[in-house]
This record gives structure tokens, C-alpha cells and sequence, in this order.
């Protein structure tokens, strides 16, 4: 159900309670901790992998992921997609469900972010693009 039909569907009750309860399981908290979860059990990678090779704290992998760290900043899920090695579209998947907006190619870094993520970079390429356009690093 997409969010749109889901907040229609709210429209049409009169009580939010029958309404919570009645749709307890179609909400979305969970959602960014499926996703990254998903994605770990689809490319074999294990939370600690993941964090060492995006250089985030194992510590706060482990909070992040279980929803005791809230709110990452844009550039933490960066690192991330380019860790799980994301497309595109799931690295913007990624960045909505952390609560940010997703990667624009009018914006100059997030341009070069996209295409590196379109060509298959790693994160330690990608810096050094970003370096020589002289902009700020993802790591």
C-alpha cells in the first residue's frame, strides 16, 4: 500500500485507536532496520564487515541497525550503501527510510556521489573524486 492510499485509508476513520489497531502491522518504524537487514542477508555481509569497511564504530553499527541510535546523518548512510555495495535506487531507499532526503544529481557532490554509485566505485574512489573536485569526502 503505498503512503498516499494508506493516509487515505486514515481519512476514513473516526477513530484513531480502531484505526492504530486495526493497522498495526502496516507501519514503517521498522522499516529502515528490514531494509538494512534485507540487504546484509542479499550480499552475505555481516554487521561487523559492513562497519569496518565503511570505518563506523561496530558499536554503533550494532545501535544503529537494532533502532537504539536514531536519526544518522546523510553522509553515515552513504557510507553504508557504498558498503553493501547498493544501485542507486536502493542506496535512495536507504536514505528515506534513515530520514534523509534521497541523492540529487543538481546538487555538485551528491552529482558525483551518483555517478560513482552508477559506475560501481568504491567509497575510497569516490573520496578521491570528491577531493579532486575539492569537495568534502564521504569517509
Amino acid at each position: 500500500m503505498t503512503t498516499e492510499e494508506f493516509t487515505n485509508k486514515l481519512k476514513e476513520y473516526d477513530c484513531i485507536d480502531e484505526f492504530m489497531l486495526e493497522n498495526a502491522n502496516r507501519f514503517e518504524e521498522d522499516a529502515f532496520n528490514q531494509f538494512v537487514g534485507d540487504m546484509l542477508d542479499r550480499k552475505g555481509i555481516t554487521i561487523a564487515k559492513l562497519a569496518n569497511d565503511t570505518g563506523i564504530s561496530v558499536p554503533y553499527a550494532y545501535d544503529l541497525f537494532k533502532g537504539r541510535k536514531t536519526s544518522p546523518k546523510k553522509d553515515m548512510l552513504i557510507r553504508l550503501a557504498f558498503g553493501l555495495n547498493l544501485s542507486l535506487g536502493e542506496t535512495n531507499r536507504l536514505l528515506t527510510l534513515g530520514g534523509v532526503s534521497e541523492l540529487r544529481s543538481k546538487v555538485r557532490r551528491e552529482s558525483i556521489i551518483i555517478f560513482c554509485i552508477n559506475k560501481g566505485y568504491s567509497i575510497l574512489e569516490t573520496d578521491d573524486i570528491l577531493d579532486q573536485y575539492n569537495l568534502q569526502s564521504i569517509r
